[in-house]
């Protein structure tokens, strides 16, 4: 009887260890595919603007915000939306300073340092020297795309760094 009970027990410590195995085999796959995407994304699509690159990391549908504002609801919209950075500022950098993943979630701390030599937008050149910090959340999709990003940075902070000013509003 106490053979039973012992061998019971082995086989059920056996098939839970297999299966928690088995989970971290596909959380560390999950995980692995989720990085190789994300810094394709970093280092082929932002800083080397392969647009080719970004096609294969993100899906068809994916959706871009800034500080809370949708600025691209597809990869026609986020390739625009790209260029207008690139066009700003040839000579942009993105550095990942800390990422972690949490299922489909990867969340980043980044770094974004460049010069505006270009037009930015609708704006001229302003010849000035950015350095901003952010935060990013990515999710992706069951094939490990990227289908939505969510990026807040201090915009202000930025703009003054090109030289602009913040004016007192008129109270009348």
């Amino acid at each position: 009887m106490k053979r039973k009970g012992l061998l019971s027990v082995i086989l059920l410590f056996m098939i839970f260890t297999c299966s928690e195995g088995t989970n971290k085999t596909i959380e560390s796959k999950r995980e692995k595919a989720i990085t190789s995407n994300f810094n394709s994304f970093i280092e082929n699509a932002w800083n080397n603007k392969n647009m080719d690159s970004l096609r294969s990391v993100s899906g068809k549908d994916y959706i871009r915000q800034l500080n809370g504002i949708n600025v691209a609801e597809n990869l026609n919209e986020l390739e625009a939306n790209m260029n207008i950075y690139f066009n700003g500022f040839p000579d942009l950098k993105v550095t990942i300073l800390n990422k972690t993943i949490k299922n489909n979630q990867l969340f980043a701390q980044w770094s974004f340092e460049a010069t505006n030599t270009g037009i930015f937008g609708e704006t001229p050149a302003t010849g000035k020297h950015v350095v901003v910090s952010g935060y990013s959340e990515l999710t992706f999709d069951n094939q490990f795309k990227i289908m939505h990003e969510k990026i807040y940075y201090n915009e202000l902070q930025f703009l003054q760094q090109l030289g602009y000013t913040l004016n007192e509003p008129i109270v009348e």
